[in-house]
This record gives C-alpha cells, structure tokens and sequence, in this order.
C-alpha cells in the first residue's frame, strides 16, 4: 500500500476547501485518511467537470488505471468522457492508496454522487479485476468492456506467433461471429496455441470474454471504439500522461491534473467556435442528405457519416413489406448481403418517423447508417430524421438553439391562446411557477446556472 504522508494530505485537503470557498463553489471532493491523518482515498471533480458528466450522461466513460505518476506510488485514477468532437473530456480524478476492490467502489460511488447519480452509459476500463468489480458493483446496468489498447499488449506479451496473433484479433474484432460461435472458435484456438506460459491469460481471457470479444460487445453502445480502435488514445491524447513525472507530490499531481482538465475544455472551445464557422464542399450527389449532416453534425461525426452517404449507393431495395398499421420494412441488397430497415410511426418523435436497421449502426455508434441513409434517399427526403441524429454529436448551435426554437415556436402558441382566457392564463402560470420551483430542488439544480 502506498503512503501519503498527513502533512501532504493536509496540503491537498486546504487547497481542495480553498477552491470550493474562494474559485468555484461548485467543487466536488471527498476523501479518507487512516488514523494517522494519511490519505487513502480522494476523487475530486470542478463544477465544468461535473456538467460534462451531466451533458454526456448518455456517452461513454474510460476509466484508466495504471498512471503511478507522483512520489508515493499511489494510483492515480482520471475518468475521462468523450465530446460532441469526439475528444476527451476530464470529469474527475482519483487518487487510491490500494487497487482493492473496495477502493474502486468507493470511488465509482464518489464519481456518481459528483454526477448527481447521473450513469454513463458505457464504461471503458483495462479489465483489471478490481475494478470489473466496482463496475458490476456501482454501475450494473453499464455497458462494459475493456480497451483495446490492454488488449493489444497482452496480445503481443502472450501471443508469440503471428498465427496466434491474427487468431485472438478475430475472436476480439469479427462482428458476424455469435456467442456459440465464439465458444467453438475459443476451444479450436486454445487447443492450437495454449502454451504453459499463456495459459493463466488465456483462461483469464475467457473469463472476461463478454468484456472483449466482438460476439458480445459489437451490438452495444460504444460510439464505434469496440472495433479495433485504441480507446486508452482518449487519455493520451487527453495530457493526461505526459504532463506528470514520477516525484510529484500530490498537491503538484491535483494541479497538474486541473490544468489539464482546462486545456481540454479550451480545446473544445476552439473547436465549438470552428464547427460554427465549419463550412463544406459538397462532393456527392446525395446534395441535401450531405448538405444537412454537414449542418448538423461536428465536423468530426460529419466525417463518419459522410462515409456512410458516399456508400449508400453500394445497395438496392429488394422487397418492401407494409403493415396496417403504416410500418414499412425495406429490404436492401449489398452485394448479397440483407439488411431491413424498419420504417415506423412515432408521435413522440418530431419528426413523425423513426429508422431502425438490423446492422444496428445507430444503437452501436450513435450516427446512421448507409442503409438507412438509402432509404432516405429512395424517399427523396431532404434531412436526416432527429431519430438519427443523437443530440450529443450534434453542433452545439444545433442542440440547445434547436431546442430554444421548438419550444419557443409552441409556447407563442400556448402563450397567444392562454391570454384569452383568465383561467387558462393562471393554470399555464402557475404550472411554469411549480415547474421551476421543482427544477430548482432537483439534484441537478447546481447546472441549471450553465444554461441560463
């Protein structure tokens, strides 16, 4: 166990009460020491941290566990989201004296209450047991794998042969391969390259293998990071390595850590204001299913999607089925590949309509998918449908404007109406009175100041 001596814990515990009295009241931490006044356990979060939490509570978060940057050895533990740039985010730091079980629940426990119980809903770490542990534990009903990164150096330190290699990738990265599948493949592998020196891995591999392989990750929510991209690249391009050295005391270590926390929120800044100004030639024939994700879209998810409208005329429609209650299934052929796209009525949904395909692009990434994009096309529609665009990796003036618009667009309406009426009036009032009220004791009131 690492020790933190009680004069550098007191350092850490002043500066930490300092910003939350004097720089941002906002300010999340907590903390354990031992009976001698030493530290145990810390995880501390800032007010633009803990909104990020918030805002992307539908995303993604990378856990990583295997920082020793400062003196006593102790774990230095960031928890990093992911951006409507597809960029890193700080949400909060942990510091642990042990990697027990225990210790990564408690600060699992800590990061929700920073985030007002708000869950990710997925959740990236190295597969370390302990902290697969916290995650069953805190987060249960997360989606949950271990990054690819980790995977790739055990491969190359357990896996000598090429063969070996190409073979555990597969298993990791195929998508068409099923769970029984899997099982089958696993056995075949195993028997052909299970050495005494890899065994202990490879039954550790297989008892994590819902965490890893490709037959049970590929359908979840992952933003497209479950294939084969190195996701620990979140915290290294994040500064979250670089920037610190082996001798740091810890209160250099919670400055450090803070400062990097700035630049990457300045770094989205920048990228805000350039996705504003982001203008694009359009270079397919496809003119306004491009032109509007151009539009609505970051530059960095218009990229992706651009990709998908580029391939849509790979397909053709085959078959459409219709139901009596208006729901069309499209059947699209891929160079003998199927794929049904369901098309269905939703009145919740602005636009009417909503998109499900079987490849589960949308489920899995978050952005359409060419299949869906086909049919778009087929129907001559001029926009992609808000079923397909997840608010998140939207621009930022086509999120919160867009909202503002919508809702100040019905509540002229509303509000053009009530006038007439004396009670009507009272009853839209005092319904807006109660709804503010409630907003303001909500556990989240402490963000309702960013988006006023």
């Amino acid at each position: 166990m690492a020790l933190i001596g009680s004069v550098d814990t007191a350092a850490v515990l002043v500066e930490l009460r300092r910003k939350e009295v004097e720089d941002d009241p906002e300010h999340f931490h907590q903390y354990e020491v031992d009976a001698e006044g030493r530290l145990k356990r810390l995880f501390w979060a800032d007010a633009d941290g803990r909104l990020s939490s918030v805002r992307h509570s539908d995303s993604i978060v990378v856990i990583d566990t295997v920082l020793r940057t400062n003196r006593y050895g102790a774990a230095f533990v960031p928890i990093i989201g992911m951006n409507h740039h597809r960029r890193p985010v700080l949400l909060g730091c942990g510091v642990l004296t042990d990697q027990s079980p225990g210790s990564y629940v408690w600060l699992l426990r800590a990061f929700m209450m920073s985030t007002g119980q708000e869950r990710p809903k997925s959740v990236i770490t190295d597969g370390g047991s302990s902290v697969v542990h916290a995650v069953d534990t805190v987060l249960p009903q997360c989606n949950h794998r271990i990054c690819s990164c980790h995977l790739e150096q055990g491969i190359t330190e357990h896996l000598g042969g090429y063969s070996a290699q190409v073979g555990f990738r597969s298993l990791m990265l195929e998508e068409n391969c099923s769970p029984v599948e899997f099982e089958d493949r696993w056995h075949t592998f195993v028997a052909s390259h299970k050495t005494v020196s890899n065994q202990e891995w490879l039954c550790r591999m297989y008892m994590t293998r819902e965490l890893w392989a490709a037959a049970f990750v590929c359908d979840k929510f992952f933003f497209g990071l479950a294939r084969g991209q190195s996701t620990e690249c979140l915290c290294l391009s994040s500064g979250m390595r670089t920037p610190y050295s082996q001798d740091m005391t810890l209160l250099a270590l919670l400055r450090r850590a803070d400062l990097s926390g700035i630049y990457m929120r300045a770094q989205e800044a920048e990228l805000d204001d350039e996705a504003d100004k982001y203008r694009v030639e359009l270079i397919t024939e496809h003119k306004y299913l491009e032109e509007d994700a151009a539009r609505s879209f970051t530059p960095a998810n218009f990229a992706i999607v651009l990709e998908e409208i580029e391939a849509l005329d790979d397909f053709k429609i085959v078959d459409t089925l219709s139901s009596s209650s208006g729901d069309k299934v499209y059947t699209l052929d891929g160079h003998g590949e199927l794929f049904n796209v369901l098309q269905s009525d939703d009145r919740a949904d602005r636009d009417g309509v909503v998109y499900k395909c079987s490849c589960r692009k949308m489920e899995r990434d978050g952005l359409p998918c060419r299949h869906i994009l086909h049919v778009l096309q087929h129907e001559r529609a001029s926009t992609i449908p808000k079923c397909c665009k997840l608010g998140r990796l939207l621009r930022r003036g086509d999120t919160r404007c867009e909202r503002l618009g919508e809702m100040e667009a019905l509540g002229r309406q509303v509000f053009d109406l009530a006038a007439w009426d004396a009670k009507e009036f009272e009853e839209i009032k005092g319904f807006l009175q109660d709804w503010l009220q409630e907003r303001r004791g909500h556990p989240h009131s402490w963000a309702l100041r960013f988006f006023e």
